[in-house]
């Protein structure tokens, strides 16, 4: 097979699935790497800060011809003027999610070439809008969101808990006990911090705890119990990595302990109904630990690009573990997913991702120094900061200063700092 064998048809699909294809000539392909040179005054050479790259761009000069030139040409004018992302089938480069871009020229040569049309368009391939951003109040969509998913959980929990013998029964509260009390067991120290908090908090597990015989036979107010258990140490006033530490080694545990592999696939009716349970069981709680560090971030001042950054990554890897869990899950159980509370989920962790992006581009960028000499933490405070008298335990914290550190910095000892 010759280059020539592997030229594809070349056609472009139109946002709203109109299909036209094409003659061309010559074609190419660019993009931009998005560098940035920085020259030190006591420093020889430059430092190239290397971003990655932007999407391609496809030139091309088109070609309509033959008796119906005109309407194929009209048509190929009207889809080029759609909005939206269209798809470019290109004859070398492949097959791109694209939008047309900038100005697009049409000519009709009647005289010189009758029969003929001739598009000069640039196709740039798009990745689309990733995180949405918010119209309105970004904070209070999120919100909504997490309240729809609350709704939504705890009827998907209700629809497919079955507990229509004692052994189900039975089998269900070992299951959510143990998942439970893990929660209680990493949750409570983070509520204490707060005595609102924890006073909240401690009522929702004594009341769980008490009324647990008469909660697994109504598995929509367990659901919402439960719910409102998870979320409550969101609102606490603490760092946002240690509230995202304790929710995400919970949901690490819980993903970890219960992987779709172990759902066997020759089981009896009794033993298929158990296996059900504790996978939604464990859907719940991995679904609300997500919507609990979603609240978290909400809820959280954040100082720094950087941690507004991690924080979006950090959930969005979350959901992302947990599309694969349920996927592969659902498949083993021979169970059809409604998807209602998955897309809620996806909705809202979409919504505070775009919140994340969209403040991180007014919060303080990191930047790193290497010490030349050993410097005292309030020197060098009040030289990086201009004052020390509310930022030298912000120096401390970002730097996980510990001991003798924050009497005294040795010389090559690497300091983060915000501006």
């Amino acid at each position: 097979m010759t280059w020539y064998d592997r030229l594809r048809e070349a056609s472009y699909t139109s946002p709203s699935g109109n299909n036209i294809t094409f003659m061309y000539e010559d074609v190419s392909c660019e993009f931009d790497k998005k560098t940035t040179a920085f020259n030190f005054p006591d420093a020889d050479g430059t430092y190239v800060q290397d971003l990655g790259n932007s999407s391609r761009r496809f030139p091309l000069r088109i070609f309509l011809s033959g008796n119906d030139y005109d309407l194929e040409a009209n048509l190929l004018f009207d889809l080029l003027r759609e909005i939206g992302v269209g798809r470019l089938s290109h004859p070398i480069y492949g097959v791109f999610d694209v939008v047309p871009f900038g100005s697009i020229k049409r000519i009709d040569a009647l005289k010189t070439a009758a029969n003929q049309a001739i598009f000069e368009v640039t196709f740039w391939q798009t990745i689309g809008l990733i995180y949405p951003t918010s119209q309105s109040d970004a904070t209070s969509d999120v919100l909504n969101s997490i309240s729809a998913l609350k709704q939504s959980s705890a009827e998907q929990f209700e629809n497919y808990i079955n507990i229509d013998n004692v052994f189900s029964a039975v089998s269900l509260k070992g299951y959510y006990q143990s998942n439970f009390n893990a929660v209680v067991g990493v949750l409570e120290p983070i509520s204490t911090i707060q005595n609102d908090i924890v006073t909240l908090f401690n009522t929702i597990t004594r009341s769980i705890n008490i009324g647990i015989d008469t909660l697994i036979q109504d598995p929509l107010t367990l659901a919402f119990q439960t719910i409102e258990l998870i979320k409550v140490p969101a609102n606490v006033a603490t760092n946002i990595a240690a509230k995202l530490e304790a929710y995400g080694s919970l949901f690490t545990d819980i993903i970890n302990n219960a992987p779709a592999s172990k759902i066997t696939s020759t089981i009896t009716s009794s033993n298929n109904v158990e296996q059900s349970n504790q996978f939604h069981n464990n859907d719940l709680f991995l679904s609300t630990l997500i919507s609990g560090e979603i609240l978290s971030v909400v809820n959280n001042q954040f100082e720094t690009k950087t941690d507004a950054l991690l924080s979006a990554d950090h959930i969005l890897t979350q959901v992302a573990l947990f599309t694969n869990w349920r996927d592969e899950s659902f498949e083993a159980l021979s169970q059809i997913d409604t998807g209602e509370s998955y897309q809620k989920l996806q909705e809202a962790a979409a919504l505070v991702a775009g919140y994340l992006v969209e403040i991180s581009f007014s919060l303080k960028q990191e930047k790193r120094i290497i010490l030349d000499r050993d410097r005292t933490i309030i020197d060098l405070c009040a030289e990086i900061y201009g004052t020390i008298d509310d930022k030298i335990d912000f120096l401390i914290n970002s730097n996980n200063l510990t001991g003798s550190q924050i009497l005294e910095l040795p010389k090559g000892f690497e300091v983060v700092f915000y501006i």
